[in-house]
């Protein structure tokens, strides 16, 4: 039984059925009289089906035109800022990290001084060329006292046979162990500064003031200008395509968005059906790597599409959407169908033109009005 049922066959309804039906019978003057009163007061306020009755007002309403717009269809999107091209810096020998030169995340160019190391370590590492240094430099003397003492000798015809060779090849293997360990600490004092390969911006630090690190040991990155991107998951529509060149903004909570552009639509499916896209934009360089985003991607333009505001439209009791249009009453219920939705307002894409006319505030009134009307209880 529905509802409407229900409230028809209540014993309230009943009563006043009863009392409309049947007359007051004659009865002594006193009796007679407070039951015509009592049904006079049973008619007026229980029943009120009289044809005296006053009806309800009209719900007052506002109407406006049906606008033309630019609208556009966002597919929404969450993604992840990664570096696309990035200069990874790694330890070159073993030490401790003294010193952290700039801070995380600021531009540097190509040759800046971004960390030095030091410690026991590399204090033993100094002492070890030092002292091979100094045992090549003794060897480049003595050989070249004995080179000196082969070519006098062999001036003099006094020199053994090859005796000057092996002096000068003695001679120049010194020299050249010489320069060997003058190049080791040349190399380590290299390695302890740690510089800039390349212009760009200095993130992703991995090390401290004070912590020991191992050859190979990664320290931080460089990001060579506009290498930044999203890898966005998004949820496709059936009526809508990615593809590359598409625009997309990404949401700020302080400012307005920032804008990106599709760099490529990856030809797999990922999990929930989702499309991977990289995107990509100068203005992706004001985000940190590692930050999670979200946004939309405009994957097509209605140019002149018809929007009303969103109280005009009304969801019938099947949930289909309607509109009233009309400037005064009686006005006409229209069914429509609905597109894309914005602040305050949704699109049209049949059953209205531009420039008709809705009804805003009242709409759901004249609704229900009309569906009492329609669904009322039986007399």
């Amino acid at each position: 039984m529905t509802k409407l049922q229900r409230h028809a066959s209540s014993p309230f309804l009943t009563a006043c059925r009863r009392i409309t039906a049947t007359p007051v019978r004659a009865r002594p003057a006193r009796v007679a009289g407070l039951a015509s009163t009592l049904g006079i007061v049973v008619l007026a306020v229980g029943c009120g089906s009289g044809p005296g009755t006053p009806r309800q007002p009209a719900p007052a309403v506002t109407t406006v035109r049906a606008a033309a717009r630019r609208v556009e269809v966002g597919l929404p999107f969450t993604g992840l800022v990664q570096p696309a091209h990035a200069v990874r810096l790694v330890a070159l020998v073993e030490g401790r990290v003294t010193r952290v030169a700039v801070a995380d995340g600021g531009e540097v160019a190509a040759g800046r001084l971004l960390l030095t190391l030091g410690g026991p370590q590399v204090e033993a590492r100094r002492q070890a060329l030092a002292a091979a240094a100094d045992s090549a430099r003794q060897q480049v003397a003595a050989t070249a006292t004995r080179l000196a003492q082969a070519q006098r000798r062999a001036q003099s015809h006094l020199a053994g046979p090859g005796e000057l060779t092996r002096a000068e090849r003695d001679a120049a293997a010194s020299r050249a162990s010489l320069a060997d360990a003058h190049g080791a600490l040349a190399q380590l004092d290299s390695a302890l500064q740690v510089t800039a390969p390349v212009s760009g911006r200095f993130t992703n630090r991995q090390v401290s003031p004070g912590q020991d690190v191992a050859p190979g040991d990664p320290l931080a990155e460089i990001l060579e200008p506009g290498s930044l991107r999203v890898t966005a998951e998004v949820m496709p529509r059936s009526s809508l395509e990615l593809g590359k060149g598409q625009a997309a903004e990404i949401d700020r909570a302080s400012a307005g968005p920032l804008l990106a552009t599709v760099a490529a639509v990856q030809p797999t499916v990922g999990p929930g059906g989702t499309v991977r896209v990289w995107l990509t934009g100068k203005a992706l360089d004001s985000l940190a790597p590692g930050t999670a985003v979200r946004g939309r991607i405009v994957a097509a333009v209605h140019e002149h599409a018809v929007t009303v505001p969103a109280s005009a439209v009304v969801r019938d009791k099947d949930d289909r959407p309607l509109v009233f249009v009309g400037h005064a009453t009686p006005f006409e219920e229209r069914a429509v169908t609905t597109g894309e939705t914005g602040p305050g307002w949704i699109e049209i894409t049949s059953g209205l033109a531009a420039g008709d006319e809705v009804v805003t505030a009242g709409a759901y009134e004249l609704y229900w009005a009309g569906f009492a009307q329609t669904y009322k209880v039986e007399d």
